[in-house]
């Protein structure tokens, strides 16, 4: 406990050595206990800094980490009280009641709530005041930290699903797309059709978003091997809103483990997301032993050693990591070419099943890999091509949703992955 007050009493030095005449704003969170730097700690620091950086004209940004918590100091570039404003994200985000944005328009004293007549905050659990709350112990350690974890899985859950959402709906509307569904074609797939894959993503969303909380509450292994369950049983919900046809099976299962790395990373604000993968992989690789399966990917990996999306994930998505460089926007010019990567590197099974041949295989995946800048006429012709040799590109469509999905996340948390080599200057 002495060490947390001598790091409050250094932030106020800190504060006052500081202040040049601009306001200054310090960001930390607010959580119980004497350890102080939790993950979750890290992630609600990092997190509204971003948001501040967005909203107000933000002249420095510095990150520091003390005995009392990681916290942010942020000086501002113009003259104003802006501690409404902070008063009001404090009260009003979802996650506002865990963090502290104390606002210093002198460097003597922040600006208290009191100043502006705001009510004072209230409890995390019930509806009393904090600080009586706090002064009486009138709720337990263990309570108050499983009440912050609960508020940030159903923060980090609400924002996930849309973008779940976004990125399977957005590779389905790309068009036109080498034999795969699309918005207004069917392509090698008769018995599919656009309005069977929104159908198949609205049965899958809930189960996805399950996995992620596992990834979130549990030890890695455990977690993926308990989503290895609701994932079957997402394909059987599948299969039966589908009539029997195999949607998104490979979807479910990639995106399951990213969302279980994804969760785990998270919970413990690493962002090592790939290389969680990879600890999984570990595990997958021992389906490979199971040689009595008679899945295709199996005897692709029996006739030819091809691993299809099970070695994406084994080797750590190399080619997700690929995509996500060259990602840089959403734009249809984009998500093709960004395709088109993933169809020239994929292991893809699907197309391996349908080409009949490993020479075909190899032959289709080098014509359209050979796309090296966007090129409307022969995209469009590559793909009549696909659709009357009846090819298609399951694998790597799945691994174009998956992509899109990360660099949605990273936008949407805010995820500052360097945020332990930030300095004085934005």
């Amino acid at each position: 406990m002495n060490e947390i007050l001598m790091a409050r009493e250094s932030r106020s030095l800190l504060v006052k050595e500081i202040h040049r005449g601009f306001p200054l704003l310090v960001i930390k969170a607010n959580t119980p206990g004497t350890n102080k730097n939790s993950p979750q700690a890290f992630f609600l620091v990092d997190y509204f800094s971003e948001i501040v950086k967005e909203k107000f004209p933000v002249s420095k940004a510095e990150f520091f980490h003390s005995a009392d918590g990681p916290f942010w100091l942020l000086e501002f570039s113009e003259r104003k009280n802006y501690k409404a404003n902070f008063i009001d994200i404090e009260d009003k985000h979802p996650l506002g009641r865990l963090i502290d944005l104390d606002f210093y328009f002198n460097p003597i004293k922040s600006e208290s709530r009191l100043d502006l007549n705001f009510k004072p905050r209230k409890c995390l659990i019930c509806s009393d005041v904090a600080l009586h709350c706090v002064r009486s112990q009138k709720h337990s350690l263990e309570e108050l930290n499983q009440k912050i974890r609960r508020i940030i899985l159903e923060f980090l859950l609400e924002n996930i699903r849309p973008l779940i959402d976004e990125a399977i709906t957005m590779e389905a509307q790309l068009d036109p797309k080498f034999g795969l569904v699309t918005k207004v074609s069917s392509g090698s797939h008769p018995d599919m059709d656009y309005s069977l894959l929104m159908r198949a993503k609205t049965i899958i969303i809930g189960p996805l978003l399950e996995m992620f909380a596992l990834g979130y509450q549990e030890d890695l292994l455990p977690a993926f091997q308990k989503a290895r369950l609701i994932g079957l049983e997402a394909e059987a919900k599948m299969y039966q809103a589908t009539n029997n046809v195999n949607v998104y099976k490979g979807l479910i299962f990639v995106f399951g483990i990213v969302l279980v790395a994804l969760g785990n990373s998270l919970s413990n604000y690493s962002f090592d997301i790939f290389s969680r993968v990879k600890q999984i992989g570990v595990e997958v690789e021992k389906d490979f032993s199971n040689l009595s399966e008679s899945t295709s990917g199996m005897k692709a990996y029996l006739e030819y050693g091809i691993k299809g999306i099970r070695g994406e994930v084994i080797n750590a998505l190399p080619n997700v990591r690929k995509a996500l460089e060259t990602l840089n926007d959403f734009s249809r010019e984009t998500l093709l070419m960004t395709l088109i990567g993933l169809i020239r590197d994929v292991e893809d099974t699907v197309l391996l099943k349908r080409a009949e041949s490993l020479d075909r295989y190899l032959y289709y995946r080098k014509l359209i890999g050979s796309i090296t800048n966007f090129d409307e006429e022969r995209i469009k012709e590559i793909t009549r091509e696909c659709i009357e040799n009846n090819l298609s590109f399951g694998g790597s469509a799945d691994l174009l949703i998956v992509t899109i999905f990360l660099k949605k996340v990273e936008g949407c948390l805010k995820l500052n992955y360097e945020s332990d080599l930030s300095d004085w200057s934005l």
